[in-house]
């Protein structure tokens, strides 16, 4: 492994020092450089940048564009993910390339990511993910900053300044501020801070009459800085991103449980530094990343108060050499150094996670084909065998449709918490392995970029899945007990329409999974061939928006199907239907703009439930008023 990476890395050097002594003989145009792209072949899912700032958090965003079923236990509370049927720590979240998942749990809570701190975002779904690195079983959610614009027409100064006001005492304050200097340099500064009592009225469904109640200790305080500072130089940029996050809330109780006082802080400092560039045939991008979280919980009437402490440390490797126009050989390295300190492990918990991808993209003729291997290793475990394949084919008589098909094996192994917990740990524990394939058909006009649709059938084994149970001594303890098979469809549409001064944009979304027990190493069989919980088998989400000049009215809704709460499928949460409406308007004035901006969440006032017994706010109001020049 340490020679693939002197290897990498030597020629990432040798191919800038050979750029500095050719420069007079390579042209560039203006300046750009073009990170990786998952081939066409594969399931992905592109949220460009109005969406993500219409969004408050990544859960929201997550919800409103795509059909990853969000498991949110309330307002401001913790919420994780099911992606394509598999559990919260099988979806990798990267940030400009850097894995953000906790190594205690493998999961990250999407309520604590505002998306006023990216730009866009991108779902890779399946063996798609694999390319992202180890982890990702369902698939795995990118987040990016925009690369810097250096072009002359760009304006030196940019400032940005929003303002939220809505519903049970929630205010949200933003400013974004960037500087483009004549010498390359760009300094960009964003500062959030979220407040919100979430004291929102209820209806009890756990008492007699079914009562109106006030949710009590829902309350939160989020506040974060984000600086990048990046250099332009002749072929490549150098770039340091800071990103520290704060969230300081208190835990409701379910509508079963008493009010036990709890409370939870999370603090977060996440870096990078960051080179990308390229020379010739060569692109290339280096990052080294410090990640430190810290979690600390508090239950006042159990007397408990617990803190946890974890570091990541990593350098990521991308090098592509560009053979022809039509082929590319791309190779990725990715070292992670992984800590954690926690008051559930008797010591301080250490371990390096290494991975090396290598692979070749082509397209031959209307045919395009990409094939990956990734290799790993992490603490005695070895896989040097995880490949991925994925075919696309243009059809030569209708050439608007494009026959997709991928194939990957991926691994996911166990976190700290299901190795090293006191009690209940588990060291003998093996890496759940997932075989995933999927077949599809993309629609998309040769001369009309104004409709686009997509179908995808994708199946997939999830072997060794880890579950946490009780036992002989009423100890929760993780085993390798599951195999889990997933399976669905995907489906999307998306038209847009100018009719005279009138742009129509309408974006509709379907999934049907089913996930289910296929094996259990138990002698409890109720759960087999049953629907995993908390995973809805139907999910279903549009938005329209008509747009009238500086004007715009936009209408979203989602439907989530029934989802089983017990393994055996006895129990259940209905289905529920959502919509929003937001209205939002414009204003210029020289080189000023303004924007006012109305929504109502739960438009139709629904009563409904994510999970079981944790009310959801009903209709609620936000009212945004943005400056920016």
């Amino acid at each position: 492994m340490v020679k693939h990476i002197t290897h990498i890395i030597f020629i990432v050097l040798s191919s800038n020092l050979l750029a500095q002594e050719k420069l007079d003989t390579i042209h560039f145009k203006p300046f750009t450089v073009v990170d990786f792209k998952l081939p066409t072949s594969y399931t992905t899912t592109k949220i460009d940048s109005a969406a993500v700032v219409s969004s408050q958090n990544l859960s929201d965003m997550l919800q409103q564009n795509s059909t990853v079923f969000i498991k949110t236990y309330g307002a401001g509370s913790l919420a994780s993910v099911s992606f394509r049927g598999t559990g919260a720590s099988h979806t990798k979240v990267l940030w400009n390339g850097v894995a953000l998942n906790s190594p205690m749990n493998g999961q990250i809570d999407f309520s604590l990511y505002p998306t006023f701190f990216f730009d866009n975002a991108e779902l890779h779904h399946g063996a798609g993910g694999l390319i992202d690195g180890n982890g990702a079983l369902g698939g795995s959610v990118l987040m990016n900053n925009a690369t810097p614009d250096f072009s002359a027409s760009k304006k030196p100064y940019q400032l940005s300044i929003s303002s939220t006001v809505g519903s049970f005492g929630k205010y949200i304050n933003t400013i974004k501020a960037s500087y483009n200097t004549k010498k390359n340099w760009m300094l960009e500064t964003r500062i959030y801070y979220a407040v919100a009592e979430n004291n929102f009225e209820y209806i009890n469904i756990a008492k007699q009459n079914n009562p109106k109640e006030k949710l009590e200790r829902a309350n939160f305080t989020q506040k974060g800085i984000q600086q990048s500072i990046i250099k332009k130089l002749k072929n490549n940029t150098l770039g340091v991103r800071f990103w520290y996050f704060n969230s300081d809330r208190n835990l409701s109780p379910t509508l079963l449980s008493e009010n036990n006082n709890e409370a939870q802080k999370d603090e977060s400092f996440r870096t990078l530094l960051e080179w990308k560039g390229f020379v010739e045939k060569f692109s290339y991008q280096l990052t080294g990343s410090f990640i430190a979280d810290k979690l600390i919980y508090e239950n006042e009437k159990s007397a408990i108060l617990s803190e946890s402490n974890t570091k990541t440390t990593g350098l990521n490797g991308n090098l592509s050499y560009y053979i022809t126009k039509k082929t590319t050989l791309l190779a990725k390295v990715n070292l992670q150094n992984e800590n954690a300190n926690s008051d559930g492990f008797l010591t301080t918990k250490n371990r390096l996670n290494t991975s090396f991808l290598v692979g070749l993209e082509s397209k031959i003729k209307k045919l395009d084909v990409a094939i990956f291997n990734r290799t790993s290793k992490v603490e005695n475990n070895n896989n040097f065998f995880a490949p991925t394949l994925s075919l696309g084919y243009q059809l030569p008589k209708i050439e608007q449709f494009y026959v997709k098909a991928s194939f990957g094996i991926n691994y996911n192994y166990p976190t700290f918490n299901d190795l090293y917990w006191n009690p209940g740990g588990n060291p003998d524990l093996v890496p759940e392995k997932a075989k995933m394939s999927e077949v599809g058909l993309k629609y998309l006009p040769k001369n009309n970029k104004n409709v686009a649709a997509e179908i995808t059938y994708f199946y997939s084994l999830v072997d060794n899945w880890i579950l946490w149970q009780p036992t002989a001594t009423a100890i929760w303890s993780p085993t390798n007990l599951k195999k889990v098979e997933n399976k669905g469809v995907e489906a999307r549409l998306s038209v847009q329409q100018k009719i005279s001064e009138v742009i129509i944009k309408i974006s509709s979304k379907y999934a049907y999974t089913q996930s289910t027990n296929i094996e259990l190493h138990s002698t409890d069989n109720a759960s087999i061939n049953k629907q995993l919980i908390y995973v809805p088998k139907q999910q279903f989400n549009t938005d329209f928006l008509v747009q009238f000049k500086n004007t715009s009215l936009s209408y979203y809704y989602r439907y989530t199907g029934i989802r089983y709460i017990s393994t055996d499928n006895n129990w259940l949460l209905p289905s529920n239907y959502v919509s929003d409406v937001a209205i939002q308007q414009q204003i210029k004035i020289t080189n000023y703009n303004l924007a006012l901006k109305f929504r109502i969440n739960n438009l139709f006032n629904q009563n409904y439930q994510s999970i079981a017994w944790r009310p959801m706010p009903q209709r609620n109001y936000l009212l945004t008023l943005s400056f920016s020049l």
